[in-house]
């Protein structure tokens, strides 16, 4: 007996050291135990409990019925029951009870009655209602962020396209030196303002979720070959080499998001170019890894530039973040776009990350996961054994762009000889016709140090050979530069091409020595329209909405240049008159007007008029919400300003040719 009590004793005190509220009851609903947790919020002695039934302890009807429906559902399906409720202390304190009732069993299996433990989780609630206060408010002033922003991209972007276009427009009238000097500045700062306003627009609506990775069909060669063209004026400008490698087993035709590939690209690219003085820019594809119809590429840009120390890479990915504060002088920038891409690439599945070296250059690697096209074939432009009988000779000082090259005219069924200078060339060329195994083709860099391609392939003309080899100027700097000096000293070069020289043009060369084709412009592949200078619309009539009378001016010059014949709306109410008397070809329509908004007239000229002429939006809205509502409303293309002519060329080209 003695040791009964003692057990009973530690019971209690065991059930009386608990803050949650614990209770028993047998099978005909009396309490049988509880502690004094329970007790205190009846306000009853633990005494004054066991032993009696909801009915004999409390007064309210509703609260005795519900406790009893619960009970008995219990002890008649022996499975647990959790719920939540509210419960008032006699001090007048509410507290929310997670309450969990159990059947309990004797020794033999034979069930006994229920218990139940109580925990207050008030605490708990009111910590996640102030997160999800905290969350809403933080979301709220996000989306006020973003939509800040979005209303001052718009307003800056239309003084911008006054600025930016009417310097294109200035350019291209006769100015003085000096004239010309300052007016390439205003442009070039317009420009630079404008991709420091996208940067910013990019990475609010990452931080507000609001940036969706899109899935649609791309040429990859092709978006490398833009990628590289984008960075291609400046590299020049500092005398640097731009050389790219896509691995041939890459298939062409891939599914992901071109655009935001193409930005990360072109940001690293980009950056390479700001902070190297002298050598080279490499971008790589490679395969990393394939499952099924997915393959996760690796992206390597490497440069020849100023390097960057263990503590300088350590925060490089972090927002508004440089390498230190003497870069952040000397090269400018924000520091957004290392963060945008890292936030892009790992929308895309992948990650992104460097090894770098002061004084002798970095490495940025990033993956991406994209998707086999069900469209998509091999790389392969053609049988290598076609190539296979030419004997080629790679002549380039710089290492990776003769090794590029060599790789290239592998896969086209060649090994190339190669050489580093241009006396070692001529004198591979002259070994060459002596041993009656004479090069077919030379591939020549242009500016190299000693003595520069012109003036190898002058002396390798010289030669005099009767079977003189073909010879292929490759330059990383201008071609029409290249070809005047050409000219200029009566060298005959078979072709120019600009580095970095891609698979297409590789074996269009080869085609053309083999096959005596003449040159080809590719101008239209997988749909994308590549315009070679400005298209002939004279046929076609344009309505221009536009209420900005200086947008008005970029846009008309930019059209005339064109031939169309263009009339001029300065609201939608205008444009629909127009509309609704005249015929017209395509409309380019802006979205913010008195009177009567773009959108709100393209409705009404897709419902009331019933026509299915282009009717393209071109605005300063520039977010993805933006391209949405115009589509919605029945338009068929978003051109954001600022206008880049070669942009609204493409399109008119699209829906006029």
């Amino acid at each position: 007996m003695e040791n009964n009590e003692k057990l009973v004793s530690l019971l209690k005190g065991i059930l009386n050291t608990s803050p949650d509220l614990i209770f028993a009851k047998d099978t005909s609903f009396a309490y049988i135990a509880c502690n004094d947790a329970f007790a205190d919020l009846i306000n009853k002695k633990p005494e004054d409990i066991i032993g009696f039934t909801d009915e004999e302890i409390f007064e309210n009807n509703e609260k005795i019925s519900r406790l009893r429906t619960v009970d008995e559902k219990i002890l008649t399906e022996r499975n647990n029951i959790r719920v939540e409720e509210w419960a008032t202390y006699p001090c007048g304190k509410r507290v929310l009870l997670d309450t969990l009732k159990s059947p309990f069993y004797n020794d033999d299996g034979k069930l006994i009655g229920l218990i139940g433990v109580c925990r207050d989780i008030t605490e708990k609630l009111e910590a996640e209602q102030a997160l999800k206060l905290a969350k809403e408010k933080a979301e709220t002033a996000t989306a006020a962020k973003s939509d800040f922003l979005a209303r001052m991209s718009h307003e800056i972007r239309t003084p911008m396209n006054a600025v930016i276009g009417l310097s294109h427009i200035m350019l291209r009238t006769e100015l003085s030196a000096e004239q010309q000097d300052y007016v390439s500045k205003i442009l070039s700062s317009g420009e630079s303002l404008l991709n420091l306003i996208n940067d910013i627009l990019d990475f609010s609506k990452i931080e507000a979720g609001k940036l969706a990775i899109e899935h649609t069909p791309f040429d990859l060669p092709e978006l490398v070959s833009r990628s590289v063209n984008l960075n291609a004026m400046t590299a020049h400008t500092k005398g640097l080499e731009l050389v790219t490698s896509v691995d041939p087993e890459i298939p062409h035709l891939l599914m992901g998001d071109p655009l935001r590939l193409q930005q990360i690209i072109v940001n690293l690219m980009s950056n390479g170019v700001k902070f190297t003085e002298k050598g080279f820019v490499f971008l790589g594809v490679t395969i990393k890894e394939r499952k099924d119809d997915t393959l996760t590429l690796m992206y390597e840009v490497t440069d020849s530039g100023i390097g960057m120390s263990e503590q300088q890479q350590k925060d490089l990915f972090d927002s508004f973040n440089q390498a230190d504060d003497s870069i952040t002088r000397k090269y400018g920038g924000t520091g957004l776009g290392l963060t945008i891409s890292k936030q892009l690439t790992e929308l895309m599945g992948g990650e992104i990350w460097l090894s770098s070296t002061p004084d002798v250059g970095s490495s940025f690697y990033f993956t991406t996961e994209v998707k086999i096209s069900s469209a998509s074939s091999c790389n392969a432009y053609g049988s290598p054994q076609s190539f296979s009988h030419l004997k080629v000779l790679i002549v380039d000082d710089i290492p990776l762009a003769r090794a590029v090259l060599a790789n290239t005219l592998e896969e086209c069924g060649i090994e190339a000889e190669q050489s580093d200078n241009g006396a070692d060339a001529i004198n591979k060329v002259k070994e060459a016709h002596i041993s009656d195994h004479p090069f077919d083709l030379v591939l020549m860099d242009w500016k190299m140090p000693d003595m520069d391609g012109i003036e190898v392939s002058k002396r390798i003309n010289e030669l005099s050979l009767l079977n003189s080899p073909h010879i292929l100027m490759v330059s990383a700097y201008d071609k029409d530069a290249a070809k005047f000096k050409a000219q200029n000293h009566n060298v005959e070069i078979h072709r120019f091409l600009e580095k970095p020289v891609n698979h297409q043009a590789i074996f269009n060369a080869l085609n053309d020595i083999c096959h005596a084709h003449k040159p080809t412009e590719q101008t239209v592949e997988k749909g994308v329209v590549e315009l070679d200078g400005i298209p002939d619309f004279s046929s076609a009539r344009i309505l221009l909405v536009e209420d900005d009378t200086m947008n008005q001016l970029v846009a008309t010059t930019f059209l005339a240049d064109t031939n169309a014949h263009v009339e001029v709306a300065e609201d939608g109410l205008q444009a629909i008159d127009k509309i609704r008397d005249n015929s017209y070809d395509l409309v380019l329509m802006d979205i913010q007007m008195p009177n009567m908004d773009g959108l709100t007239a393209t409705q009404l000229i897709r419902a009331e008029l019933q026509t299915t002429m282009p009717i393209i939006a071109m605005t300063a809205h520039a977010m993805e919400q933006d391209v949405e509502k115009s589509m919605a409303v029945g338009m068929n293309e978003h051109i954001t300003k600022p206008i880049e002519p070669k942009d609204l060329y493409t399109v008119l080209y699209k829906y006029l040719k």
